[in-house]
């Protein structure tokens, strides 16, 4: 009795509502409800670069912060200084971290030191992310990273090129360098460049050494991932360490440990050396006003060029606003975002398009009538196989090895295999904790 008097009750109601104009009249067709607008609750966002690099007055929100608000009405974006302190610190004060940029450099000794890394994979599937439009080299590094699994989104590729002082090529009368230059070709014009002028001394060419090991060309597993293995005293190193340490043992380099730290300014500030190379991203404005400066591409070795030097969007496992926070990710890295920062040169997208190369740079009145096709970068070299102590041996061969064959008197395989001990001492000491 209840079930027909149910079916009654329903068919009366469908009788009703066809009375009423449930359906158009003459189509048949039904008249579609208005679409109701979802109000999402507001979320404010904490934001943290383990690089530093953004917490310049009013940077932040230039940037990012009013472009995400555009986007995204019911956030709000706030960047937490590292003046606050790293990450640990932050951890332990309880505040809010939602999303980390962090350089390939940096990462292990910032995110995952503090477990902060997340699987975003399922989000990425969840808002149909186009992981196609990311560099290759760049998104297999972080998978290597995330031991195949996606931990974070490639936000740009840092620079590698030479910054070059016209003013002293001048000077010596020495032809300026050209894109496709090699290591050997470099060595010979830091050669004619590296002379003592009226009681001045000029030096050809400065590098960071430890980022030149970070990105070498040659791709080497300095510590395998898998096993620990640290490979350091090979003669696939040696060669790396031959071809940058006799940069500083031209005649009259004479390089001391002082000099070591200071080849930003011997470049900018002293202007006493001719060639830059940070490696690690391009030189603003109040570097480089004072200067007669143009740029050429990273020196290749065997026909290709450093590996890639990516920051990366992580996303904390302790946020509680995953998901608001991943679609900003994904839009922060969306081309539609980065083509007008590569416009501005303020960041070298990570991405693999073929437009942002053409504009790259055209509004960035700093970067007008440069050689602009030396900053996208090329031919990237393999990344090496990405470990925890990948770093850590890199720093042991730019800074240890190198001065301990500059001024220790060690011959490069003794230098080497101290170099590798030492990296095995830091594994074996952070298993025992």
């Amino acid at each position: 009795m209840l079930k027909k008097t149910a079916l009654i009750g329903l068919a009366g109601m469908l009788s009703l509502l066809a009375a009423c104009g449930g359906t158009k009249q003459g189509t048949g067709a039904e008249e579609a409800a208005p679409q109701q607008q979802v109000k999402k609750e507001p979320v404010t966002l904490y934001f943290y670069n383990v690089g530093s690099n953004f917490n310049a007055e009013g940077y932040f929100e230039e940037k990012f912060g009013k472009y995400i608000k555009e986007k995204f009405p019911h956030v709000t974006p706030v960047l937490i200084p590292t003046t606050a302190g790293a990450l640990d610190k932050l951890i332990a004060s309880n505040q809010q971290v939602d999303v980390i940029f962090g350089s390939v450099g940096l990462s292990y000794t910032s995110v995952f030191l503090n477990n902060m890394q997340y699987d975003i994979e399922p989000l990425a599937k969840k808002y149909k992310t186009d992981m196609t439009r990311f560099e290759p080299q760049t998104l297999e590094m972080i998978r290597q990273m995330s031991d195949g699994k996606l931990y974070a989104l490639p936000f740009d590729n840092q620079a590698a090129v030479i910054y070059y002082n016209k003013n002293l090529f001048d000077k010596f009368g020495v032809a300026y360098p050209k894109d496709g230059i090699t290591w050997d070709e470099l060595y010979d014009l830091s050669v004619k460049l590296t002379r003592n002028d009226g009681g001045t001394q000029y030096y050809g060419f400065t590098i960071s050494p430890n980022h030149y090991f970070l990105r070498n060309q040659m791709s080497l597993n300095f510590v395998d991932p898998k096993t620990q293995q640290v490979s350091l005293a090979t003669d696939s190193v040696k060669s790396l360490m031959g071809n940058i340490s006799r940069f500083f043992q031209i005649p009259g380099f004479n390089p001391d440990k002082t000099k070591m730290g200071s080849f930003v300014k011997m470049f900018f500030q002293d202007q006493v050396s001719a060639m830059w190379t940070p490696v690690a991203g391009l030189h603003v404005e109040k570097d480089l006003a004072p200067l007669n400066w143009d740029i050429v591409s990273f020196p290749t070795m065997n026909g290709v060029g450093p590996q890639p030097y990516p920051t990366f969007m992580y996303l904390n496992v302790g946020s509680k606003y995953k998901d608001d926070a991943y679609q900003v990710m994904d839009y922060l890295s969306t081309e539609a975002f980065l083509t007008e920062k590569a416009k501005a040169a303020t960041f070298i997208p990570a991405l693999s398009s073929s437009n942002i190369p053409k504009v790259f740079g055209q509004d960035a009145p700093l970067y007008k009538g440069r050689n602009l096709n030396a900053i996208p970068l090329k031919n990237m070299a393999k990344p090496s196989p990405q470990s925890k102590y990948y770093s850590a041996a890199t720093t042991q061969l730019g800074t240890n090895a190198l001065q301990a064959i500059l001024f220790g008197g060690k011959d490069v395989n003794t230098a080497l295999r101290e170099a590798e001990e030492a990296v095995k001492k830091t594994i074996e000491a952070d298993k025992n904790k």
